[in-house]
């Protein structure tokens, strides 16, 4: 093969690797797990208003409120097995909790700006304190390592932190508008987070100590 040749192999190698790199660069900027990596990054910065445009607010304070519902009339209409009346009763409390749903659905909304915003600041009254240090290739990182990724639908996935069985965090995403937003926190995650609450409230709260 003459230099010309080599040369032209040598091109078309180098076009090849380009090509894949751009289609790789392309992919991961369209990724959920990037787009979770820099809201992540956004709350590390304490720039909780650049975390929030990952976030659509009402979407999951609406998810939240659909959970609180149904889980505040079973709690009030009572376990079906001991109580006849329990089917007939759910309607009637999920319809009374209608009534304040509206407020309700704002203090949730106040709620998840509140607690990004408490994340964000890394106060000691924040859920989580979050390291400072690395920059966005330690968020990814920590994405990749500690958040689990599942596809539910071609524009929708749904993303859990921590433990399988008692998760730190379960949400939903979905591409809205060239990002992945969260758009809805998990039914059963919420479940499990109000459930004890709202069945045996006296269990959240501690014991009486003997003096």
């Amino acid at each position: 093969m003459g230099t010309s040749g080599r040369l032209t192999v040598a091109f078309l190698g180098v076009l090849v690797a380009s090509v894949a790199g751009f289609t790789a660069a392309g992919w991961a900027s369209r990724s959920p797990q990037v787009h979770a990596a820099r809201m992540l990054q956004a709350l590390r910065n304490g720039d909780a208003e650049q975390a929030l445009q990952w976030v659509d607010v009402p979407a999951v304070a609406a998810s939240v409120v659909d959970v609180l519902q149904e889980e505040w009339a079973a709690a009030r209409a009572g376990d079906p097995g001991r109580y006849v009346a329990s089917p007939l009763a759910r309607p009637l409390f999920r319809a009374a909790f209608g009534l304040a749903r509206g407020q309700v659905q704002r203090r949730v909304e106040e709620e998840i700006r509140a607690t990004l915003r408490r994340i964000a600041a890394g106060g000691p009254d924040s859920p989580v304190r979050l390291p400072r240090w690395g920059g966005l290739p330690v968020s990814v990182a920590a994405v990749l390592w500690f958040a689990d990724f599942q596809w539910v639908a071609q524009d929708r996935v749904r993303v859990s932190a921590g433990p399988q069985d008692r998760p730190w965090v379960r949400v939903e995403m979905a591409w809205r508008q060239g990002r992945w937003v969260v758009v809805a926190a998990d039914r059963d995650w919420v479940a499990s987070l109000v459930r004890p609450r709202l069945v045996n409230p006296e269990a959240q709260q501690p014991a009486p100590t003997d003096r």
